[in-house]
C-alpha cells in the first residue's frame, strides 16, 4: 500500500497529461491539411499545440527530426520529475530511445547526421570530427549504447536501473516492456501497408493498460509509450508535408 501512495502523485499528474494526448479524431481532422503550414495551423488549436509550437513553415526535415525528438525527451524529463525517487532513474533513462538509430549509425563509422548536429544535447556527446566524446557518454551512462546492439543495451541498462520494490509492480513494467519488443518483431515483418494498423493497435491495447495499472510504475512507461507513438505519427505528418506538400503517404 505505500507504494500504491507514493505513486499517488505521479498518477495524477500522469492521468492529466494522458487525458491530453490527440484522439483518433484529432488526426482525422488533421489529415485534411496538405500543406507543412495548413497542418501547423490547424494544430496551434487542438492536443497537438504544445508539440508543434516549435516548429513553422519554414522548418525543414532536419528541424523535425530533431524537434520531434526533443519533445519525447522532454516529456521522460518530465515524467521522471514526478515519480517516486527510486523509479526516477528508469523513467529518465527513457529520454535516449529516439536516439537509438543514431547511435548504431555511429557505430557504423557513418556520419553525423544534419538534425544529429543541430542538436546541442547531442552536439555535447560528440567531438568537432563527429566522433563519439567517450568521457562525456561516460558520464551520461551512455558507453553500453556503443557496443552492439543499441536497442539490446538500453533494455539492459533499462532493467538495471529498476528498484527493489512489488513483485507485482515489477511483473507490470517487465509487460510494457515485453508488449513493445514483440510489437517491434512484428512491424519488422509487416508490409507498409500493416505497419500504421499495427500502430493503431498497439496504442489501443496501451491506453487500456494504463487504466488497469493505477499508482503503479507501469503507468509512467506506458504513458511514455503513447507519447512515442504520438510523436512518431505527427513526425510522419509533418515530414510528408515538409518534403513533399501533400496529405498522401510518399
Amino acid at each position: 500500500m505505500t507504494g500504491r501512495c507514493r505513486f499517488a502523485y505521479a498518477q495524477a499528474r500522469l492521468q492529466a497529461r494522458f487525458a491530453s494526448l490527440p484522439s483518433e479524431a484529432d488526426w482525422q481532422r488533421l489529415s485534411a491539411a496538405r500543406t507543412l503550414s495548413g497542418y501547423l495551423e490547424e494544430s496551434r488549436d487542438g492536443a497537438l499545440k504544445a508539440w508543434v509550437k516549435g516548429f513553422s513553415a519554414q522548418s525543414d526535415s532536419h528541424d523535425i527530426e530533431r524537434g520531434i525528438r526533443g519533445q519525447f525527451t522532454d516529456c521522460a524529463e518530465r515524467t521522471a520529475a514526478h515519480v517516486p525517487e527510486p523509479w526516477r532513474d528508469a523513467v529518465l533513462w527513457c529520454r535516449w530511445l529516439p536516439l537509438l538509430g543514431l547511435f548504431d549509425h555511429l557505430q557504423r563509422g557513418a556520419p553525423v547526421p544534419r538534425w544529429a548536429a543541430r542538436d546541442r544535447r547531442i552536439a555535447a556527446l560528440l567531438g568537432d570530427d563527429g566522433d563519439p566524446l567517450h568521457d562525456a557518454l561516460e558520464r551520461r551512462g551512455l558507453t553500453p549504447l556503443l557496443d552492439g546492439d543499441a536497442g539490446d543495451a538500453w533494455q539492459r541498462e533499462w532493467r538495471r536501473r529498476w528498484p527493489r520494490c512489488s513483485r507485482a509492480f515489477l511483473d507490470a513494467v517487465e509487460a510494457v516492456g515485453e508488449a513493445c519488443a514483440a510489437h517491434l518483431r512484428q512491424f519488422g515483418r509487416s508490409s507498409g501497408d500493416d505497419a500504421w494498423a499495427l500502430r493503431r493497435a498497439l496504442r489501443a491495447d496501451l491506453r487500456l493498460q494504463f487504466h488497469l495499472h493505477p499508482l503503479q510504475p507501469a503507468a509512467a512507461f506506458i504513458f511514455l509509450t503513447l507519447v512515442g507513438l504520438d510523436l512518431e505519427r505527427l513526425r510522419r505528418a509533418l515530414l510528408d508535408r515538409a518534403l513533399f506538400g501533400l496529405g498522401e503517404a510518399a
